[in-house]
């Protein structure tokens, strides 16, 4: 299996990004020499990126010793983390459907993690821009409907996720051979653990520059040098604070953003992030519950696929318990793309 599928939901994507660099939190303290003082929203007007060819210089040998020396410690870090949680905010920019100015969704959620293969993304709030009532006006929010917020677990087994349009839940099984790589072999391994050469062959990446008056935060902008990667993003900035060394921020370029004509982007903000807290026997079940087989919401049905390796998931789906076939013409599940 060269590939896996890409994954059916914008916060499979984020949390993808976010729990690998958490496994840096037993260096905090460690400060790394930062060798730049420069523009750090300059990398937002490089060209536009050709699979294939690198969409920056080759980096100066202080620069790339800066680098090596991150992915090591992300390499060396990345068995340490076995639970992971934050809630997270989320601002959602698209000129083509929303206003050009501004954000067109908001959202609030929680992100929870279990090595190796267990995890869960909901969105527990959003508000969603209404255009005002006369030109130039200020812009309104309205909330939006629960049974539309995002939602996925992965139990290592499946992955879950939520269909709204036509009210299915779909679970996808996963092949013996995938299980335990759902997550880490997904479209962003190089977060998620994976060794340092691992990250150079699939990502062209760099450290970026900071603001003058930010302190105690490394930047890193990674671009994907495989088709089916480009297919679903443009590049990712991740912002890890220092005093845990856990992302603090992260930003997702539409794969077709452009910083004029076509600013679309998703930025997030992770709050309250703790890993490997200590969990008394009693209480393990409940924190585990997180990855069981979530409820089917009232009024829905479950349908399932059956992951093919080569091919994706199985076209002929077969019903749960109370459940159906997906509807082939109208199928709207979300991707990874942004």
């Amino acid at each position: 299996m060269s590939s896996v599928r890409p994954i059916p939901s914008r916060g499979m994507l984020i949390f993808l990004l976010l729990i690998p660099a958490s496994v840096l939190a037993q260096t905090a303290g460690q400060a790394l020499s930062i060798p730049f003082s420069l523009n750090p929203f300059a990398a937002a007007t490089v060209s536009a990126q050709t699979v294939g060819q690198a969409p920056f210089p080759p980096l100066s040998p202080e620069h790339q010793k800066f680098l090596d020396e991150v992915l090591r410690l992300w390499e060396q870090r990345s068995q340490s983390i076995q639970r992971y949680r934050c809630t997270f905010k989320r601002w959602e920019y698209d000129p083509v459907f929303g206003p050009r100015d501004t954000f067109k969704t908001y959202s609030e959620g929680v992100i929870r993690y279990a090595a190796p293969d267990k995890g869960m993304f909901k969105v527990e709030k959003m508000m969603e821009y209404v255009a005002p009532a006369e030109p130039g006006g200020r812009p309104q929010y309205q909330q939006r409907d629960g049974d539309h917020y995002e939602h996925w677990i992965c139990d290592g087994h499946s992955v879950f996720s939520h269909d709204p349009v036509n009210k299915l839940q779909i679970q996808m099984i996963l092949p013996p051979e995938m299980r335990g790589k759902a997550i880490a072999d997904g479209p962003l391994p190089f977060l998620f653990g994976a060794e340092a050469e691992k990250i150079k062959q699939r990502y062209w990446i760099r450290p970026l520059p900071m603001p003058p008056d930010v302190k105690g935060e490394y930047w890193l902008e990674a671009y994907p040098k495989r088709r089916e990667d480009a297919a679903s993003y443009k590049k990712v900035h991740v912002i890890i604070d220092h005093a845990d060394f856990l992302p603090k921020g992260l930003v997702i370029f539409d794969r077709n953003f452009d910083p004029v004509r076509n600013p679309a982007r998703s930025t997030f903000t992770f709050e309250q992030r703790e890993t490997n807290w200590s969990i008394a026997l009693q209480q393990l079940k409940f924190w585990e519950r997180e990855f069981y087989e979530p409820r089917v919401p009232a009024g829905w049905k479950r349908v399932v696929e059956n992951y093919d390796s080569s091919t994706g998931p199985d076209p002929s789906t077969s019903a749960s318990p109370g459940g159906g076939q997906r509807p082939n013409s109208q199928a709207t599940r979300p991707t990874a793309g942004l």
